[in-house]
């Protein structure tokens, strides 16, 4: 398929650049970010509409109670992944040959993580105050971080410039999902069945990664752990650890506080404007997961090529950011009552506000892989910590007086913080 998409590009561009359709290091690349590209376009877009279903299905008081439970469960994420993706990404492109043994040791500390998450989770659980249902949910949901263990093989895959093999697994993991829940909707199941889908959606992705790399001739049985080389990955990954925790909080915590403040109805209207928005976060990680070791290579060996290939990525993802913007925010309400249904209206107002935040957070998804190909991973610490506290602080004082609108302002100047200091950074270091 892409190839047939070069070649419909070749008569756009000027012969004497045609060289660079060309070349196998853009061959190789284009097609890992087509690949990249066109399947999260079409798992994000199934699971989209499937989830409107859903929404429409239980009515802004159930998914509301849904959402609560997945985004209270999201701010133990980072424990179950411990920061070790990015890490184990560019380790693997820096050490081939260490491959199994990287894996491995990435794949014991992420089910001792997993089981940190569980512990936690359920013993925060139990102190929320909130019904016994939303705890027993919380409990039960919560064993989908031991499933998430083995996706780690996703960073080989990503390493070797090989997506395709990641989205396949995506895929399919999707499409089971989706036609469990056509199923539990004919036939009217209730919020318990709709979380053991969400359980076992990552127990799918993890199977079929598995199975594709098997299917390359490798074994995980060749995998070991390296208590040496585990403290090596924690002393990198703990900042990074630390960073996601800040940013699953920044990303959460509003529809946490809005189910305090308002109730889990509120979390529901909420989350429709959230899940309009959220359809377009695969861009960033996607365009820069496919060009991370092209940056991570370059920086190794030409660092004027390095910068260049910043400066255009950071360029890319603000015009995307914008134009996403520009065209949600007059469309809003029509969006909603088409997609969400007449129920969830009230989500226009917050849609409108809440579309702007994808321009800070498609650059600071650039900025945090920034970082760690410079293995600067406290900085993004640091940046990750200051944009949680300022989404806490402005939630609490902005949600009483302004209602659902407060928590997406304060969202909003929460994302816009990361691409500030970059602004900050780069005059003063003029």
């Amino acid at each position: 398929m892409w190839i047939n998409v070069v070649k419909k590009i070749r008569y756009l561009i000027p012969l004497r650049y045609q060289w660079i359709l060309d070349h196998g290091g853009f061959r190789r690349y284009f097609f890992n970010t087509g690949w990249l590209l066109g399947g999260q376009f079409i798992s994000l877009l199934l699971s989209f509409f499937i989830g409107a279903w859903v929404a429409r299905y239980f009515g802004p008081s159930n998914y509301g109670l849904v959402s609560f439970v997945v985004a209270f469960i999201g701010l133990f994420s980072f424990l179950n992944s411990l920061g070790l993706d990015s890490i184990i990404h560019r380790e693997l492109v820096n050490h081939p040959d260490n491959q199994a043994k990287l894996l491995g040791t990435a794949l014991r500390m992420r089910i001792y993580g997993a089981g940190l998450a569980f512990f936690v989770s359920g013993i925060l659980a139990i102190f929320i105050g909130d019904s016994q249902l939303v705890k027993i949910l919380i409990f039960f949901y919560s064993i989908s971080f031991f499933f998430q263990a083995p996706l780690i093989i996703s960073a080989f895959f990503y390493s070797q410039i090989r997506a395709k093999q990641v989205i396949k697994a995506r895929l399919l993991a999707v499409f089971i999902s989706s036609i469990c829940k056509i199923i539990l909707i004919l036939l009217g199941g209730g919020v318990i069945w709709l979380l053991l889908i969400y359980i076992l959606d990552s127990f799918w992705q993890s199977l079929f990664l598995i199975r594709f790399y098997r299917a390359q001739g490798l074994k995980l049985s060749t995998w070991n752990f390296d208590i040496k080389l585990s403290r090596h990955l924690w002393h990198d990954s703990w900042p990074l650890m630390l960073s996601s925790a800040a940013a699953f909080i920044y990303l959460r915590i509003d529809q946490v506080m809005i189910g305090w403040f308002m109730g889990r109805e509120s979390v529901g209207i909420y989350a429709a404007s959230v899940k309009l928005t959220e359809v377009f976060y695969f861009i960033p990680g996607i365009i820069c997961g496919s060009l991370f070791s092209a940056l991570v290579n370059a920086r190794n060996t030409n660092k004027l090529v390095y910068r260049d290939r910043l400066r255009r990525l950071y360029f890319l993802l603000t015009i995307l950011g914008l134009i996403i913007s520009l065209v949600v925010t007059p469309l809003a309400g029509k969006f909603i009552d088409l997609i969400f249904g007449p129920e969830y209206l009230a989500a226009t107002s917050i849609l409108k506000i809440y579309i702007w935040s994808s321009i800070g957070l498609f650059l600071g998804t650039a900025i945090s892989y920034q970082l760690t190909a410079e293995n600067r991973t406290r900085e993004i610490f640091v940046i990750n910590l200051v944009a949680m506290i300022i989404n806490i602080v402005l939630n609490i004082y902005l949600i009483p007086f302004l209602g659902l609108s407060g928590a997406a302002a304060s969202t909003l100047l929460a994302y816009s913080f990361a691409p500030l200091w970059l602004l900050f950074r780069r005059v003063f270091n003029k």
